[in-house]
């Protein structure tokens, strides 16, 4: 049977069945299905290959990074999984993660965008920040030292981001850990990410913000997250830390 006369009998166009030949399409199940039946496969052959179609395709969407554009787009698609999530967990480089920011230095991040996308950012962040009132949900934060040394206004506007952190770890619901410049990392972290329960980490570029769900990955996360958060300090020593970096940003001026 000719690939002419096949891609008719299947309903596909001859570039299309040439391409899945080639290894440059995957077919979908429904294009299995049909060629399998057109080309009179043996039972076995036709379960074997309808099977492998499934699970190439679920293996697909499981390993797809799904990148948004946009910072309140960003903001509602994970304020949806946040929603659903007992446990959210942000390591951050550079920067506080959004969920601690006061507003001073929240209005500074967001501060190139045109007003109009701002005050919707602004208000989608609102929203997931009310569901730190859920004590049933658990969000855990580890910081490296130099995001709160990371000057992203003026010097009373950082001491007082700092200070604020101190007041909001105080939450019942909320792990606040710092790695102070002090510790022997030896952790190569080469970007902020939060993970949501062990299902799905958000990580932000310059162009972007990345979802990924593949269970592999989302578990290097988590051990990743695992080795900073071992690194990290918290309790009475991260009370002393925070005072005195609010207190280096006075000083500094």
């Amino acid at each position: 049977m000719t690939g002419t006369a096949t891609a008719r009998a299947t309903g596909m166009s001859q570039s299309k069945l040439s391409k899945i030949e080639n290894g440059m399409l995957l077919p979908s199940v429904t294009d299995v299905e049909r060629l399998v039946a057109e080309l009179a496969a043996a039972r076995e052959t036709r379960i074997e290959l309808v099977e492998l179609a499934r699970s190439l395709h679920a293996e697909a969407e499981t390993r797809r990074v799904v990148l948004h554009r946009g910072a309140h787009r960003h903001q509602q698609t994970i304020s949806r999984v946040e929603a659903r999530a007992a446990t959210s967990r942000f390591f951050q480089v550079n920067l506080v993660p959004a969920l601690l920011q006061s507003e001073p230095y929240l209005r500074i991040v967001l501060g190139t965008m045109p007003h109009s996308e701002q005050e919707a950012a602004v208000a989608a962040l609102r929203t997931r920040r009310s569901r730190m009132d859920d004590l049933a949900k658990q969000f855990v934060f580890v910081l490296s030292e130099s995001a709160l040394r990371w000057r992203m206004g003026s010097a009373e506007l950082m001491a007082e981001q700092v200070e604020h952190l101190a007041a909001i770890q105080r939450r019942p619901n909320v792990r606040l850990a710092v790695v102070p410049w002090s510790a022997d990392a030896n952790v190569v972290a080469l970007h902020g990410f939060h993970i949501y329960d062990e299902r799905v980490v958000t990580v932000s570029v310059l162009t972007g913000n990345a979802t990924i769900t593949d269970p592999l990955d989302v578990r290097e996360y988590l051990a990743l997250f695992g080795r900073l958060e071992r690194l990290a300090v918290r309790g009475e020593e991260l009370q002393a830390l925070l005072k005195r970096i609010a207190e280096d940003h006075r000083r500094l001026g």
